[in-house]
């Protein structure tokens, strides 16, 4: 893991920012200071508001001058979730081990994520089987942050967990390395208990705890013996012991004092330290959590590179979201400019051309009034003369019902083969067929007495004279009739 000069160790949680970098020049002193958060900016490590966090961080930066170019972050416990596989070696000549613990999503593993991102050390391995430590982060946690490092112009990421890093300011400062040992963290309303083996964090479990100090004691006495029998017992089968333990005291309600009074001497079964820094780190208890995460993922990262969980994001270059940003606003004014000006303009055209068409027609239909000759007004006795007309001539029967009436008058084997109307002579002829000549007699006599005029003017009786009549054949016959 590559140390770069001036990198900036930071630690964010609900309440405040921490910030740890190490001096720049010999004659320089390090850089610890922290900012308190707003409520409702950072809420259970995500970020709810990151335009506010952003403004935070850069008046942190602004009041320390610092123009960092890389930032190392120290993800709080409650956003991480610790468990050791041991995995078939015949499975990862199949899968990789990142593959295998995505197969293990709802069987021996629960994801609180929607996607996850994953760290994982090798801890040990025979000829058949690969013990591996797994750190599972929500990747959106990640992104987000990422994000508003990115907005402060800071070029390099990278991220550790709080297990680790305490665990090296452990080592450090009371110079012991232990096989396994268990750290305790107090927070202001939960705790974290974390077992590493040989500084490797191999179980974490997070409990929230509100209620009176005497409460707090019993809770954490109550989870330091029963995760040590949960080890010893379930994970190691009776092969490993828990002996010691360390507190981290970030409980701004707690003293050290107390705890060791109140604590170490329930725990009879194990040597209990509570961490107080020997560093001076903090001359405030507000800014003693900030204060150690810091300094301590300084010192894990100076002094040991080979156990350090980090974990790798993909980003999008800025280079390459600047270009895709133009790729957006082109299929943008593109898209404009074909659902929208596109149409607008045609329409436009249409509209011009149907405009010239309108003139063109009112101009002709203005020629043709012009060409139209004046025509007197009609006189009112014409008027009267023309509806008169008018009226009688609906009262006229037509000659298409006399047709219909000799039609109708046609018996056995009689057919019309045509017929003609002469209006002038008011003269109708019918060419009938028939098997018989007495047909056709028959026929003439019927339609004389149904409609022949005898008495006097009706309006069933129409044929003025009797029919007159001419073989054309022996079988047929023309008929000339006269109506009224």
């Amino acid at each position: 893991m590559l140390i770069r000069k001036g990198e900036v160790n930071i630690f964010i949680t609900d309440e405040s920012v921490g910030i740890y970098q190490n001096a720049l020049k010999e004659n320089q002193t390090p850089t610890n200071t922290m900012i308190d958060l707003e409520k409702q900016i950072v809420e259970n490590g995500y970020i709810k508001d990151p335009e506010a966090l952003y403004l935070q961080l850069k008046l942190l930066f602004k009041q320390n001058n610092i123009l960092p170019k890389s930032v190392n972050m120290t993800i709080h416990d409650q956003n991480l979730l610790i468990r050791e596989f041991v995995i078939e070696k015949e499975i990862l000549q199949k899968k990789s081990i990142v593959a295998y613990i995505h197969d293990q999503e709802g069987k021996t593993i629960h994801f609180p994520f929607e996607k996850v991102n994953i760290a994982y050390y090798i801890k040990a391995e025979d000829e058949q089987t690969v013990s591996v430590v797994v750190v599972i982060v929500d990747e959106n946690l990640l992104h987000d942050y990422h994000d508003v490092f990115d907005r402060l112009g800071i070029k390099y990421v990278s991220f550790n967990v709080a297990p680790r890093v305490l665990y090296s300011l452990y080592e450090s400062e009371f110079e012991k390395t232990l096989d396994q040992l268990m750290i305790v963290s107090l927070y202001s309303n939960m705790i974290t208990i974390n077992v590493l083996e040989n500084g490797i964090p191999v179980f974490g479990m997070i409990e929230e705890c509100e209620g009176s100090s005497k409460q707090y004691y019993e809770v954490v006495e109550n989870y330091i013996e029963r995760i040590a029998n949960y080890y010893r017992y379930n994970l190691k089968k009776g092969t490993g012991n828990i002996s010691n333990a360390i507190i981290y005291n970030f409980n701004k309600l707690l003293s050290n004092h107390t705890l060791k009074n109140k604590i170490k001497p329930e725990l009879k079964d194990f040597e209990l330290d509570v961490h107080q820094s020997q560093n001076n780190l903090s001359d405030s208890d507000d800014s003693y959590t900030s204060s150690v995460m810091t300094f301590a993922a300084c010192i894990n990262k100076k002094v040991d590179q080979t156990h350090l969980f980090n974990f790798e994001i993909d980003r999008v270059k800025r280079i390459n979201r600047y270009a895709n940003y133009l790729l957006v606003l082109a299929f943008t004014i593109f898209s404009m400019v074909a659902v929208v000006y596109i149409p607008y303009i045609t329409y436009s055209e249409d509209i011009n051309i149907q405009k010239n068409i309108n003139n063109i027609l009112q101009n002709q239909l203005e020629t043709l009034r012009e060409d139209l000759p004046i025509i007197p007004p009609t006189l009112i006795m014409e008027s009267q003369y023309s509806d008169a007309y008018d009226f009688l001539i609906g009262q006229v029967d037509g000659p298409s019902m006399y047709i219909e009436s000799l039609l109708s008058q046609l018996s056995g084997s009689l057919e019309v083969e045509r017929y003609s109307l002469n209006a002038s002579d008011q003269e109708l002829k019918i060419v009938i067929s028939a098997t018989s000549e007495a047909e056709f007699y028959e026929y003439l006599i019927v339609i004389y007495e149904a409609y022949g005029i005898t008495d006097g003017m009706e309006d069933s009786r129409w044929m003025t004279a009797q029919p007159t009549r001419k073989f054309i054949s022996s079988l047929m016959m023309e008929v000339t009739i006269t109506y009224a």
